[in-house]
């Protein structure tokens, strides 16, 4: 549920929700006017979320941060804080708990953090994706990208010379597999290397995750074969779309039109 839908579907009530996310080890939290959580505790993983609606000061060990709607923040694990909302009928937040096992032997946190900007859109549009998408793969490649970019320590680097080469043939895999489903479990077998490690260079050598650049070459071979006369249905089926739905609003993201309007133009 987007989070104007969410303020809207219990506006003037306390309300909050948890629920678990289709990747291992990530829950998420929704929360409006509830005052209990407002003195001082700690979480066991790392806290990543933002502000939908209000302010708050979030106190912490040695200082204290102002927050306002729209305003990202990440608190690491076991670091006291207090959250003390300006009106607890005019509150609403999104927390994502990581647990540290995931990320620690890659990525730390050990400060308190404001998002703002385009970081704390990355948050919110990763957790609003979160909500709704169904393949954990590509929800894992767009977490690990996050981290790498919000976490202090990164050492995910590969210091050899051949380290370009291990990224292309991540890449060729991905080429030559176009009709199949590619897990970065798998991307690790081929290529030995962890999966921070895979989309830090795979990013630093072509821009985007292997997720993103393996849907974009799916889209871009689905309108290929649509321009050979094939069936919208066909060709989700053939490139493994999760449903039609998902292949109408990926090729309309990257061409502007559905599949169906660009067939019907290529009859005129």
């Amino acid at each position: 549920m987007p989070d104007q839908d969410y303020l809207r579907s219990i506006e003037h009530v306390r309300n909050m929700e948890f629920s678990k996310s289709i990747i291992e080890g990530v829950e998420i939290k929704r929360c409006r006017n509830i005052p209990h959580a407002y003195k001082s505790h700690v979480h066991n993983e790392l806290s990543l979320g933002y502000i939908i609606e209000g302010s708050t000061d979030l106190a912490l060990n040695d200082k204290t941060i102002i927050y306002g709607s729209g305003d990202g923040v990440i608190i690491p694990p076991l670091m006291t804080h207090r959250c003390a909302p300006k009106d607890i009928n005019h509150w609403a937040y999104v927390m994502l708990f990581v647990d540290p096992g995931y990320y620690s032997d890659v990525v730390s946190f050990n400060q308190a953090k404001k998002l703002t900007g385009n970081q704390a859109q990355k948050l919110m549009d990763f957790i609003e994706q979160l909500l709704t998408e169904k393949i954990s793969d590509t929800l894992e490649n767009i977490l690990i990208e996050l981290l790498l970019e919000f976490g202090e320590k990164d050492v995910s680097e590969i210091n050899t010379t051949d380290t370009r080469d291990i990224v292309k043939t991540i890449h060729d895999y991905i080429l030559n597999h176009v009709n199949d489903v590619i897990k970065l479990d798998k991307l690790q077998q081929i290529s030995g290397l962890n999966k921070f490690s895979i989309i830090r260079n795979f990013k630093k050598l072509y821009t985007t995750t292997p997720a993103a650049y393996h849907l974009q070459y799916r889209v871009a071979e689905a309108k290929r074969l649509l321009r050979k006369g094939a069936d919208v249905l066909d060709v989700c089926e053939e490139l493994r779309f999760y449903d039609q739905a998902h292949f109408i609003r990926e090729f309309k993201k990257m061409y502007g039109i559905t599949p169906g309007t660009y067939i019907e133009q290529l009859k005129q």
